[in-house]
């Protein structure tokens, strides 16, 4: 055999697998970042339950959860769109969020990339929700970006003191052994590894990583 098949075989491999520890512990990091969404909601529905101004955009956003629940997607966005916008304290979250769910759903992934990239943007919004939408927004480009394009986006997340930064740096490890990266990768997951101040479970993912390089 050639070794460029021998190679073509050994990237496609690699690409099973990283599929397969994605799938392993992806579902508990999207998991993560819903409840974190939802905590936002009912905060922001506890605090502001008798408030006429909040209860008008709270209206709203149950008219976009019914559409959703009657698999009504397209009323369900055109609700959306009203609170895009909206300068009450979570809502504009939970619409970006709500937002690209529904897009991704239906497979617009550009769509819904854009949804949270707004919201990464958005002026009044607190940092750590910005950050999230970045995170998310990375995660659902993992497919489709290059690596460069996947840094470029996780960089701001990866620095000391981000709340974000183990999954950042989780995910670009992803996403340099996508693209073939593996000495990238390990150097990601070796940080992770020994990092004293990360959280036993994303020392354990980055163990797990690192077997399916070496």
């Amino acid at each position: 055999m050639s070794e460029e098949f021998i190679r073509e075989v050994d990237e496609d491999l690699r690409h099973k697998q990283l599929t397969n520890v994605w799938k392993k512990f992806g579902p508990y990091v999207m998991a993560f970042l819903v409840g974190t969404v939802l905590f936002v909601a009912g905060n922001v529905t506890l605090k502001n339950y008798n408030e006429s101004q909040y209860a008008k955009v709270a209206d709203k956003y149950s008219k976009v959860e019914q559409s959703v629940e009657a698999n009504d997607m397209d009323e369900a966005l055109k609700n959306l769109e009203a609170l895009s916008d909206t300068n009450v304290n979570g809502y504009q979250i939970l619409a970006a969020f709500k937002e690209a769910d529904i897009e991704l759903g239906k497979g617009n992934t550009e769509t819904a990339i854009a949804a949270l990239d707004k919201l990464g943007g958005a002026a009044g919004v607190d940092k750590v929700y910005r950050d999230l939408a970045s995170l998310k927004a990375a995660m659902i480009a993992l497919d489709s970006a290059s690596y460069d394009e996947i840094k470029a986006r996780l960089a701001p997340l990866t620095i000391e003191g981000n709340v974000w930064k183990y999954m950042a740096k989780e995910l670009l490890a992803m996403a340099a052994l996508a693209s073939g990266n593996g000495e990238e990768a390990k150097n990601l997951l070796t940080q992770l590894e020994q990092d004293l101040e990360a959280p036993q479970q994303v020392k354990t993912r980055a163990k797990d990583f690192k077997s399916v390089i070496e």
